[in-house]
């Protein structure tokens, strides 16, 4: 079956990379021809906008002149992903044609369905396809507890178009029940459906000198990086951060890591003492490499962070006011969750795939 994965290629975001991925790699080994539509929007932005300012164009050129970039990280690690086609489409028109194509077009994982993210394309909900049994979801997530008011008649209307129906988090669940009476499947994000010997397999191992704590953050968090201070002075740790403001650069008691793309970011996650984060992705990688984490809940990432705590039994690891229990993660009862929870996914995505 020659399979369509509709997401963000090209995203400058770890998250995004990684789930594109998982989800690639699972529908290969199930034997299929997959490929990751290579559809680029002008409406979706992965970037928040900031001022342009004579101070914000110096910091960017020193920047590029010291700090290492990411972008051939990204870029090794989505030339291993065949694309459809070759070169980026951009209009209702073209995936209109590619989707002849194709057997299967599954959106998903990640914010595919979140309107600040995608600029409210309704191609995210396959709008450019007019053959139902080729519509499928995996773990999409709208990343908000409605859908928007604006929006709802329409993709009602598309989303009871869909074959299948799957979704990350539970307010997804509800949320495409309200607009269109049916029950979407809930399954795990592709990151947590991989093997952990997949993910180590597609990191560049970590080979700092002295043993670390990591801080990745995908919004600012003073308190929780005063924690992951704390935590890594109690201990004898350095703190490395994923990134950093460029004067942290040249300042020997900071341990920010540049150009960290996905192969990067596993293997600082993989080598870590422990990992403070208020991620999704953070989390979730953390978990499927058997990592000590602790994890803050924020405005933008609750629902899905709250899904994957609850579900794990992991609430003791949430950051509140202080810091939790210090303890060791034991994973045996967070493993038995996960196969039962792997096994339903799968068993969805075989049901995608007849």
């Amino acid at each position: 079956m020659k399979v369509g994965i509709l997401t963000f290629p090209h995203a400058p975001s770890l998250g995004a990379m990684l789930q594109m991925g998982a989800l690639y790699h699972v529908i290969e080994e199930m034997g299929h021809d997959v490929a990751v539509i290579n559809y680029v929007s002008d409406k979706v932005n992965h970037k928040k906008t900031r001022t342009i300012t004579p101070k914000t164009i110096l910091i960017e050129m020193l920047s590029k002149c010291f700090l290492k970039s990411a972008k051939p990280s990204y870029q090794e690690f989505e030339q291993k992903l065949k694309m459809y086609p070759s070169q980026v489409v951009s209009s209702t028109e073209q995936m209109s044609e590619l989707s002849e194509g194709l057997d299967r077009i599954i959106v998903g994982s990640d914010q595919v369905w979140n309107p600040v993210v995608t600029g409210h394309d309704l191609n995210f909900y396959l709008e450019f396809c007019s053959e139902p049994e080729k519509k499928a979801s995996y773990a999409a997530s709208f990343g908000y507890m409605q859908a928007d008011p604006e929006y709802e008649e329409k993709i009602s209307e598309l989303l009871k178009d869909f074959a299948f129906l799957s979704v990350r988090e539970k307010d997804g669940q509800d949320i495409v029940k309200s607009l269109t009476g049916r029950k979407a499947e809930l399954v795990l994000d592709p990151t947590l459906l991989v093997s952990a010997d997949y993910l180590k397999g597609e990191m560049e191992p970590c080979h700092r000198k002295k043993k670390y704590v990591l801080f990745f953050c995908i919004k600012p968090s003073v308190g929780l990086r005063e924690k992951a201070e704390q935590y890594a002075d109690k201990y004898g740790y350095e703190l490395v951060t994923v990134g950093g403001r460029i004067k942290e650069r040249f300042d020997p008691r900071k341990h920010p890591e540049y150009g960290v793309g996905p192969k990067e970011f596993l293997g600082l996650i993989n080598g870590a003492q422990c990992v403070f984060t208020n991620s999704f992705h953070g989390m979730a990688i953390s978990v499927a490499l058997h990592r000590d984490f602790f994890v803050e809940f924020s405005s933008d990432t609750n629902s899905r962070l709250v899904n994957l705590t609850e579900m794990l039994g992991m609430e003791n690891r949430v950051v509140r006011d202080k810091t939790p229990l210090e303890e060791k993660i034991d994973y045996t009862h967070a493993d038995e969750v996960l196969q039962r929870e792997r096994k339903v996914s799968m068993q969805y995505l075989e049901k995608v795939l007849q």
